[in-house]
């Protein structure tokens, strides 16, 4: 394929991805190179040019290996994108390989359902239902060291303490919703939330965009992802 011409296939996207995270720039333009197998969901490339996109994106009720969520197509060439880390990971493994590298650049073919972050234009949109939220304290937690404050009480091991079922954010970005589900036990709607609302979210939706190690996404601010059918509540 040429690239930048035609359309994948299979709700696939073709990604030219970003050079490997193999070093990190220190405030003092000092680089340290890092060791790529040692935690390596934290350097994997997660983000890259979008060079080819399907003609529409593939959803039925009745085909569970097409897209689990009805949603439209988003992308265009020369987007740029944040994707899943294993997504990424698989299309190298030998039983998969879903890749090529040309030119001494890495392309990828990723589902669509793996993207969940589009920046163009400076412009940051989440898709695929998801959002991206500013992590906030546990409101549980606080609350039980104010109260022990207000009495005197020290509550040793504090700091350790966390609530296992749920996390509490506020909305940084914000996408469209999803139509539907192919597990019609998940809706998106009904989740009215906007930039600046508080929510209380799934545990599991605690997972950063990127890790800090090389984080670049609106000035490495921390940042979770989450889709909107793993928000329970607004604050």
């Amino acid at each position: 394929m040429q690239i930048g011409q035609g359309k994948t296939m299979g709700n696939h996207v073709m990604v030219e991805l970003d050079s490997e995270n193999d070093h990190i720039k220190l405030d003092n333009g000092k680089i340290i190179y890092v060791d790529t197998l040692f935690d390596p969901e934290k350097h994997a490339t997660v983000t890259g040019i979008v060079r080819a996109i399907p003609p529409r994106l593939m959803f039925d009720l009745q085909k569970p290996d097409w897209m689990p969520w009805e949603t439209e197509i988003e992308l265009a060439e020369g987007d740029r994108v944040i994707m899943h880390y294993l997504a990424v990971v698989n299309c190298f493994r030998k039983e998969v390989k879903k890749y090529f590298i040309q030119d001494g650049k890495r392309f990828i073919f990723v589902q669509y359902r793996s993207i969940y972050c589009r920046i163009r234009s400076e412009e940051i949109t989440p898709i695929n239902g998801y959002c991206l939220v500013e992590p906030m304290p546990d409101r549980y937690i606080e609350d039980l060291k104010e109260r022990a404050d207000t009495a005197g009480i020290m509550l040793a091991g504090m700091k350790e303490k966390n609530n296992k079922r749920v996390v509490y954010g506020k909305i940084a970005y914000t996408g469209i919703p999803n139509k539907q589900y192919f597990d019609q036990v998940y809706s998106d709607h009904g989740v009215d939330i906007a930039p600046g609302d508080e929510v209380i979210m799934r545990k599991i939706s605690d997972i950063p965009v990127e890790y800090e190690y090389h984080s670049s996404l609106d000035n490495g601010r921390k940042l979770w992802r989450v889709q909107r059918r793993d928000i329970f509540a607004k604050i």
